[in-house]
């Protein structure tokens, strides 16, 4: 995803519309690498609006001509494994997610259900990476560069992945 030059010098200017323009472009990811860490609904829309805020106040750290987007995951992911630090001893359970788990076996689970109980038995970092694959469509290329490893390295997490949850 690349978000224009010209739409960052409008945020910059305050710009409304760029704001609108560019937290729709970028809404899904930033919620998929969150909610790989956080792994609760409430929480990630919660952190959300401080990555947003934080991308506002922040935009006179941002190199111009450099990748946008991967500057605003990585900030995502930061404000996440932040909050994750501070308060993984408690433990968060949307009530979404709680009638889910204790909904009868009558039921059939929908796909996002099916999906959150799949990529629950993943690792923080595998999740990390089929969120950002699945939900949000990026390339192996972005997710390496978004997660300091070589693409090889991406490549071989998500197919282990894939497989650890088709067992």
């Amino acid at each position: 995803m690349v978000i224009e030059q010209k739409m960052i010098n409008n945020l910059i200017k305050r710009d409304e519309t760029a704001f609108e323009y560019v937290y729709h472009q970028t809404k899904r990811g930033v919620y998929a690498i969150m909610f790989a860490i956080v792994k609760s609904h409430q929480v990630t829309e919660d952190l959300m609006q401080d990555v947003y805020m934080k991308m506002m106040t922040s935009l006179d750290q941002y190199q111009k001509n450099t990748k946008f987007y991967q500057w605003l995951l990585q900030m995502a992911r930061n404000v996440a494994l932040d909050y994750y630090r501070k308060y993984r001893k408690q433990i968060h359970v949307d009530e979404k997610d709680f009638d889910q788990t204790y909904m009868s076996h009558e039921h059939l689970p929908d796909e996002e259900t099916k999906f959150n109980q799949l990529t629950a038995m993943l690792s923080e970092e595998e999740r990390t990476i089929v969120y950002l694959k699945v939900v949000d469509d990026m390339k192996h290329k972005d997710i390496a560069k978004l997660l300091d490893k070589p693409v090889g390295t991406i490549q071989y997490m998500y197919h282990e992945a894939i497989e650890k949850m088709k067992r």
